[in-house]
């Protein structure tokens, strides 16, 4: 980057610190709106400003930045909110989990269930069954490991594929599936609670003292997700119809490494650890579900890192280095984030404040009536897919859940319901690059696409995950949650 350029940058980077620090100081000057107190003002003015600079500036330094103003507050300590913040149990959850997702990562496992699944012989020749299976298996690492890795290793066994087989850059079908493997890693990372924003979402509705079915949370998870994968190739084969010619040639995707121990060892706990997580939720009457229990989501991980540390590989070294998985695989921004975003969500919805009552007010008269539950499930997964591709997933998860929950009661809907929907649809960041990683790296693979194609399949895409979503969501999701 030049020195004109880089200027310029610096230059709006401190105008867009200076509105979102003013908006935070500035906003609780002003008269009291609706129902919110003069302490909610300030709450909100704080909210307002880091949801602003979240999205434009940093993560790290607003956080810290919002953890002192709101300690100046009426409402809270510095010290009472570090306490808070940092001891948050979804917090420490959320460190404990991205360190085991790391040594899973690291293992090496996911490389060899890609390829595992991808080339099953009964696939030969059969274009739809190929896509299918490539998509499956962004679903499945993005599911067990991360999406990351998940997008990343099928991306790029993909597009060796396709360039083998003959296609080039900006054909239909290999930008169909370089954005259906996005989806499809994001959909597989949205299947279980322990997942960011979903963990932090279940955190949320569990303060409350309503309990989330794990069982209840994946199944519906998966109904969504899994099903924007068939619906995705019904909607290619049927209305977009590439040329698939090329795919119905003899291709060998060679064979995959055996396992070694080590990877068979760390498949085999992640497996444990969602066994776990299964009878804990399913069969919490049961002695081992009561101990389960008592031990918590954390408790569970942290039995399961407690052993990997203790143990020794053969050659002496440690089965797991605790230290560098903190370093490399804790999502430190999002961590920080958290700090200061869990006390503000909480805040928002305190009654005595007035914030969520004056949301109340306001949106009763849209769902009130007959068709007031339609219209709340569509808006609110409208309102996840479409900001969602703005901002990062886990503020926006944060900020519809807020806005949301003091509506599920009146409407018969199980919070968790509510909490798995906005998980999903939260990570339908497929469309433009700001939305996350993954989707930053898809625009830059400019061998293969341009964002024209991108926005071409992406926009479909999440307009038809969105309708799955809802669909699930007054159907299955119901029947598995019942209402509270």
């Amino acid at each position: 980057m030049d020195t004109t350029a880089a200027k310029q940058k610096n230059i709006r980077y401190y105008i867009l610190s200076i509105i979102g620090v003013a908006i935070m100081v500035l906003f609780p000057l002003l008269p009291p709106i609706s129902t919110v107190t003069p302490v909610g003002m300030q709450i909100l003015g704080i909210y307002l400003g880091l949801l602003f600079l979240w999205s434009t500036v940093d993560v790290i330094w607003p956080s810290f930045l919002g953890i002192l103003l709101l300690g100046f507050t009426d409402y809270y300590t510095v010290s009472g909110l570090i306490s808070a913040g940092w001891g948050d149990g979804t917090n420490v959850y959320i460190m404990l989990i991205c360190i085991f997702a790391y040594f899973v990562t690291k293992s090496g496992v996911s490389d060899i269930m890609v390829q595992a699944i991808i080339g099953l012989k009964f696939a030969k020749g059969k274009p739809y069954i190929i896509s299918f299976l490539f998509l499956s298996a962004a679903y499945i690492v993005g599911a067990v490991v991360s999406m990351t890795p998940a997008c990343l290793i099928v991306w790029a066994l993909f597009t060796k594929y396709a360039k083998d087989i003959g296609y080039k850059k900006s054909e239909a079908y290999p930008v169909m599936m370089i954005v259906g493997i996005a989806m499809a890693g994001l959909m597989g990372f949205s299947l279980f609670p322990f997942r960011v924003p979903g963990s932090v979402l279940v955190g949320m509705v569990e303060a409350t003292g309503v309990t989330v079915s794990f069982v209840s949370y994946v199944l519906t998870s998966f109904c969504m997700g899994f099903g924007a994968i068939l619906v995705y190739l019904v909607l290619v084969r049927f209305l977009f119809r590439p040329d698939v010619e090329r795919v119905k040639a003899d291709y060998d995707f060679g064979t995959h490494e055996a396992m070694t121990p080590y990877q068979k060892q760390v498949l085999g706990l992640t497996v444990l650890m969602i066994v776990m997580f299964i009878v804990q939720s399913a069969f919490s009457s049961t002695w081992i579900g009561q101990i389960l229990t008592q031990l918590g989501s954390s408790g569970i991980v942290l039995v399961l890192l407690t052993v990997m540390v203790f143990l020794r590989r053969k050659d002496g070294s440690p089965f797991a280095d605790i230290l560098e998985a903190t370093k490399e695989g804790v999502a430190w921004p999002v961590f920080y984030l958290l700090t200061v975003g869990m006390p503000l969500t909480y805040a928002l919805a305190d009654e005595s404040l007035g914030i969520s009552q004056m949301l109340t007010d306001f949106m009763t008269p849209l769902f009130s009536g007959k068709g007031g539950l339609i219209l709340f499930v569509f808006l609110t997964c409208l309102l996840c897919v479409v900001m969602t591709n703005l901002m990062l997933n886990g503020t926006v998860a944060m900020i519809i859940y807020v806005i949301a929950a003091p509506f599920s009661a009146s409407l018969g809907i199980h919070p968790g319901l509510l909490a798995c929907c906005i998980h999903v649809a939260s990570n339908v960041s497929i469309v433009l690059p700001p939305a996350n990683p993954i989707a930053a790296v898809m625009h830059g693979m400019t061998d293969w696409v341009t964002p024209k194609d991108i926005y071409k399949f992406s926009i479909p895409l999440a307009v038809a995950i969105w309708l799955i979503a809802c669909a699930v969501f007054l159907t299955i999701g119901r029947v598995l949650f019942g209402a509270v």
